[in-house]
């Protein structure tokens, strides 16, 4: 008895956008549109990444003219001086050379540093010149006879500087005091106030608070190593 086979209807693929979606698949080539919109993405990431790179670059050139700017600008009426190098001598002896400031400014030193202090007794221009080189501030003070009101004066503005652990040296300048013998180891400097930082001298005879720390303020802090 022959057997009846049943026929098989053929599928027909479905129309409308469902069947569309079927057809790509998660492997499908992007459509023209998407790859704009793509490449459009990529552009406009790229041009981010350009402007912000610029713009960082643009506020490093202008901070670096500021503090150039800033930096060759006086805080009062001190007077720049050429350099006198940054050689290291041996501790104790003096300076193979003649400082060009009256207190030195810069030159020969010793290797280490004077501590960030207020000083009753004279300290030693190849010592503090270290200080200087490292950012300091030197406060000086000459009196013929002592001076207790002017040192109290000068303590009163340099000592929050110094609690605040910032670099900033009070002594007096004594032209009578000796340390090799009958060569004094401080010389005259023409005024009874000096400031001095690395290339930097400011003298006056009256008390001026806001002049001093005007100074320190431009001063204390910039490096002068050799790099």
């Amino acid at each position: 008895m022959a057997t009846k086979t049943r026929s098989r209807k053929k599928s027909r693929p479905k129309s409308g956008r469902h069947s569309q979606r079927e057809t790509r698949g998660p492997l499908a080539r992007p459509s023209r549109q998407e790859l704009k919109e793509i490449a459009a993405g990529r552009r406009r990431r790229q041009n981010l990444y350009l402007f912000g790179g610029v713009a960082v670059l643009l506020a490093i050139v202008a901070l670096v003219i500021y503090v150039n700017i800033r930096n060759s600008i006086p805080a009062g009426e001190e007077e720049a001086w050429p350099t006198q190098g940054n050689t290291h001598i041996q501790q104790g002896s003096a300076s193979p050379i003649e400082y060009n400031t009256v207190p030195p400014t810069s030159g020969p030193h010793y290797p280490g540093l004077a501590p960030w202090d207020i000083y009753d007794e004279p300290v030693r221009y190849e010592q503090v010149v270290h200080n200087m080189e490292d950012g300091g501030v030197i406060v000086y003070y000459q009196c013929e006879d002592t001076c207790p009101e002017l040192t109290e004066q000068l303590a009163d503005v340099v000592r929050p500087y110094i609690d605040s652990g910032r670099h900033v040296v009070m002594m007096p300048n004594d032209p009578d005091w000796t340390e090799f013998g009958s060569q004094s180891a401080h010389k005259d400097m023409g005024a009874r106030i000096a400031l001095t930082a690395w290339q930097r001298l400011d003298k006056f005879d009256e008390f001026d608070a806001g002049r001093i720390r005007a100074f320190i303020e431009r001063y204390e802090g910039i490096d002068h190593h050799v790099r």
